[in-house]
């Protein structure tokens, strides 16, 4: 076997390197004969890095779970031993890292292509394994039958691309044309941002470097570089510092030349420094929180912002859709490059294929083009769509997971594989004319033993998953929750062009007929607290909770915490939470949440407090110091407590609504934010500006009609 191996696979790495394309090998046995054939293989090519249990000496060796640090670097041969399993997000991380002219290798079991003996997941990969781009070994079968893959007419060798500009050193034309752009961010026209998207392998984070160089070298200027870490951005430094020789490098996050910098800022940072650069890069931009992207249009007017298309770890085209309509509400003459041609491996490239075939990178939201949305809406069914026929159908698994790639930018391929084989999770569609165009995904979560419960409430046990019942049990005090069966709603989705119409109601209320049908005490939601998302869910008639007291990593928001009870038992706690979220939230606003959005924060105590604030003042003492203040007497300092009485009775009122004078008087009596930051947000020049202005408004909204207690 093993001379047969060398001739067969000396070969195919020539035909690989005069091609510049790379070639998926499955090794399909016994973990054993497996190891050995990579092992033969691998003397054929030099980088080779090997990921899982049983690596061989002459292979670099890496855990599965330590596939994200491998990121950037590169290998002639990855292994991947699956035969424990392998996650969807550590297939595509390394897949990534194997260059033009190189193989990756899987090892599987052959369980893996046996119907109902695998999970969906690999069984789905089992299929895959026999897709035309995939060289198949298996253990059971003579190698003999090997035989070389024709390399399809569209390759030939590798175009090189000579850049005119030889100080840039640029590998494509379109990362030339790329470079052309983000400098111009930099030196034209302010306010105009740059989206520059590529899939991986394209050469954007070297472009960014390659500009960051050609910057530095020709004026005095600071540029920061942001990303979701600084490994995301090390290509960026790595490329400025090669074409920069003499540039001093002190730390690896600072680059300097001459009097000009470029400095790596955490992403939680950035905005309160952005003042202090000229040019900022955000690098990776589809995995930074939305909110801080979105302060950054306000505080800075040179931006570009990088995101990779297809990600091991989530999409960028989500990211790009939302962003896109709030970056043309905020800057209009934003522009965007697309780098298309590959750096690292061949145009059309088989692995590539193959990977974002078998990852659904490529997967579409639903074209609902010709559906009138109005006069089909009868036409629309709302069912239960069970896993197994998902698995079983491409077509239906491509739309729903595009439409979740749309709607959430965090998306990652390891949600598919948690759709398809996770027992607990179940799929509410909205289908019309075969087509899916809205989803919810939901999962079965509590249940759990009597002694099971306090001791989560107790926070000495943390079981895997069951999120809603274990926050309800360990940040509320309510283990009865925890015992309870309840859904939790993980991701609901509409097609862009359905939305609007009713449909993520209706949506709901089919999770609730079907939870109902399946005797569950609740259901519940956990989300970053956004005010559009505040006003759906409070539609769909759920109640708020828990906020959590930390923003959270990946949206950037509070968490917030919804439910809603379905059964008398989970009434018993919920009235008792739904007053306890009440009296928190009035003694928090101002340690925990002085700096929540102040509309979120209208919405959240207006339409949850039940009771307003009472110092125990008369109405006549409230009407006496605020009358005065009216007509420029005494100071905020001083007429705090009657502001105080006075604003959180007003807001609790039926025709209170939300405008710009609501949000200056919350922020800065109820959330005691100070005068230098409402003065900001207000654009009022100086505190004195902004204490006439609470004195307006208050004059405007302050009436003995106002009852306060």
């Amino acid at each position: 076997m093993s001379a047969q191996l060398d001739i067969f696979f000396a070969q195919l790495q020539q035909q690989l390197s005069h091609h510049f394309c790379r070639q998926l090998i499955v090794l399909e046995g016994d973990c054993e004969w497996a190891t050995t054939t990579a092992t033969v293989i691998g003397k054929h090519f030099s980088q080779r890095l090997w990921a899982g249990d049983n690596a061989p000496m002459s292979f670099v060796s890496s855990s599965l779970k330590q596939s994200k640090q491998w990121l950037g670097q590169e290998f002639d041969m990855v292994v991947i031993n699956a035969l424990q399993g392998l996650s969807a997000n550590t297939l595509g991380a390394l897949s990534g890292t194997v260059k033009g002219g190189g193989i990756l290798v899987i090892i599987a079991p052959p369980a893996w292509r046996l119907p109902n003996i695998s999970s969906p997941f690999y069984h789905r990969l089992g299929r895959l394994f026999l897709d035309p781009n995939v060289m198949l070994i298996q253990q059971s079968q003579p190698v003999e039958l090997l035989s070389l893959a024709a390399i399809p007419d569209y390759f030939s060798t590798a175009q090189i691309f000579t850049d005119v500009n030889l100080q840039r050193g640029c590998l494509t034309a379109g990362q030339a044309d790329a470079v052309d752009a983000i400098i111009k961010v930099a030196t034209g026209h302010s306010k105009r941002p740059l989206v520059l998207s590529a899939d991986r392998g394209r050469g954007k984070s070297a472009a960014l470097g390659i500009a960051a160089a050609e910057l530095l070298q020709t004026r005095t200027i600071r540029i920061a570089v942001t990303a979701p870490s600084f490994a995301c951005a090390d290509t960026v430094f790595k490329l400025a510092k090669l074409r920069l020789v003499t540039a001093e490098q002190p730390q690896r996050h600072q680059l300097y030349y001459g009097t000009s910098q470029l400095e790596f800022v955490a992403a939680d940072e950035i905005v309160n420094r952005a003042s202090e650069f000229d040019f900022i890069m955000v690098d990776e931009a589809a995995a930074i929180p939305a909110p801080i992207l979105m302060a950054l249009l306000a505080h800075h007017n040179r931006l570009i912002f990088a995101t990779t298309i297809h990600g091991y770890e989530g999409t960028g085209r989500g990211f790009e859709i939302k962003f896109k309509q709030q970056l043309t509400a905020k800057m209009p003459q934003w522009r965007s490059y697309h780098l298309e041609q590959p750096i690292r491996w061949a145009t059309g490239d088989p692995l590539e294929a193959w990977t974002f075939k078998a990852l659904l990178l490529s997967a579409q939201a639903p074209n609902c083009v010709g559906i009138d949305v109005v006069s089909d809406a009868d036409a629309i069914h709302y069912s239960v769509l069970p896993t197994s026929e998902l698995a079983a159908n491409e077509r239906l698994l491509s739309q729903l997971f595009g439409l979740l790639i749309n709607a959430h930018y965090q998306t990652s391929p390891n949600d598919i594989q948690q759709l398809l084989d996770d027992p607990e999770l179940s799929l509410i569609v909205a289908l019309q004319a075969k087509t899916i165009i809205g989803c919810c995904v939901v999962s079965k979560e509590g249940g759990f033993d009597a002694e099971l419960a306090q001791l989560v409430m107790q926070g000495k046990r943390r079981p895997q998953g069951h999120l809603l019942a274990q926050s309800l049990a360990a940040h509320l005090g309510y283990a009865i929750a925890a015992q309870q069966r309840c859904y939790r709603i993980l991701r609901i989705a509409v097609a862009d062009s359905f939305q609007q119409h009713g449909i993520g109601t209706k949506l709901v209320d089919a999770v609730l007929q079907q939870a109902q049908n399946e005797n569950i005490d609740y259901i519940g939601t956990s989300f970053g607290a956004a005010n559009e998302l505040v006003d759906f869910w409070s539609h769909c008639s759920l109640r708020p909770l828990r906020l959590g007291i930390t923003k959270d990593a990946a949206s950037g928001l509070h968490s917030l915490l919804f439910v809603k009870p379905l059964s008398s038992a989970a009434l018993l706690w919920f009235d008792d939470a739904v007053t306890l979220f009440s009296a928190s939230f009035i003694c928090q606003r101002v340690e925990q949440f002085s700096q929540l959005d102040s509309q979120l924060f209208f919405k959240l105590y207006s339409q949850n407090v039940q009771q307003p604030l009472n110092y125990g003042l008369s109405l006549t003492q409230i009407d006496h110091q605020l009358q005065i203040f009216i007509q420029g007497g005494l100071g905020y300092d001083v007429v705090v407590a009657s502001l105080e009485s006075w604003l959180s009775q007003y807001l609790l009122q039926d025709d209170c609504t939300w405008n710009d004078d609501v949000g200056f008087v919350v922020a800065k009596i109820l959330q005691k934010q100070s005068w230098s930051v409402v003065g900001e947000r207000y654009h009022l020049a100086s505190r004195k500006i902004a204490q006439q202005h609470l004195r307006n408004i208050v004059a405007r909204y302050y009436s003995l009609s106002s009852q306060v207690y």
